[in-house]
């Protein structure tokens, strides 16, 4: 297996290389424009397209090519990717990338998006973090901004009946211009009741619950809460050392993230809205530069 996914072939788009592990036809792709960019060292099964043309600028997300570093079927990925879409559309946000078309398309399946101008939180590979570093650096009061949009999303996805089941920094785009941070892949988003069905879960480990660890576990609303507030540590502390002595964040929010991220899921807060009302109590009782 592991020669089979050394083999690669290369295509090129518009001057853009990349590689997969098997052809394919992209020629559908001319009536969108030109590519700028592609993203072909996803583990999901998507190729990801930044394409300019007659529709202005769009991020288009692909299923059914066999990418490198995919172990899978393609058709697995086209059934991901279409059974995606509905929470795209329940859950619409203004902090959540907009759909704006998807269907079978080549030999599989596209989702289309309005393409958004930010930087990966933390970008393949995930050793870069010079984004990270520079969130932190940020005025409080720019970066809470940023995490607002986020908090504000998961609390519409959470009313939805969505959980948050792929917690990653790589799905976050952070647009300095605009103090924004945008949600760019909810594809693994479950609807309650939800269950650890894996043993490990995808996502980052540096956000993940204890119970995404554990098979058969419940994912709930303190699931989510988990995420949140390993977020906030991400921008404003130490995720392997979550201690008061490494937050430079205001004082007061430090103990919503600390309650967010215990590690029984009855002594977080129950849902997205309520840590979110404490989250915002906190900023109000603080004094942000």
């Amino acid at each position: 297996m592991d020669q089979e996914r050394n083999e690669s072939v290369k295509i090129e788009l518009d001057g853009i290389a990349f590689s997969l592990r098997e052809e394919a036809d992209f020629s559908w792709l001319r009536g969108y424009g030109k590519v700028f960019w592609v993203q072909d060292q996803l583990t999901s099964g998507n190729l990801c397209f930044g394409v300019e043309g007659p529709y202005g600028k769009l991020f288009i997300k692909y299923a059914g090519a066999q990418p490198v570093n995919y172990a899978g079927r393609p058709e697995d990925a086209v059934y991901i990717l279409q059974n995606a879409i509905p929470v795209y559309q329940e859950c619409a946000h203004g902090a959540l990338n907009a759909l704006r078309a998807h269907g079978k398309i080549g030999q599989g399946y596209a989702a289309i998006f309005t393409w958004q101008e930010g930087k990966p939180l933390r970008p393949i590979p995930s050793e870069d973090d010079q984004t990270l570093q520079r969130v932190r650096r940020l005025q409080v009061g720019r970066s809470l901004r940023m995490l607002d949009g986020i908090f504000d999303f998961h609390a519409l996805a959470a009313s939805a009946g969505y959980i948050d089941a792929d917690p990653s920094e790589t799905n976050l785009l952070i647009d300095f211009d605009r103090d924004a941070a945008v949600v760019c892949d909810i594809d693994l988003y479950r609807k309650k009741p939800a269950f650890n069905d894996r043993g490990r879960m995808p996502g980052s480990s540096l956000l993940m619950a204890p119970e995404e660890y554990t098979l058969g576990a419940p994912l709930d609303e303190s699931t989510t809460v988990y995420h949140l507030g390993a977020l906030a540590f991400t921008f404003y502390g130490d995720n392997t050392d979550r201690v008061r002595s490494r937050w430079h964040g205001p004082a007061a929010l430090f103990d919503v993230a600390e309650k967010a991220t215990r590690e029984k899921r009855e002594d977080r807060y129950p849902s997205v809205r309520a840590f979110v009302k404490n989250w915002r109590e906190a900023v109000g009782k603080s004094t942000i530069r």
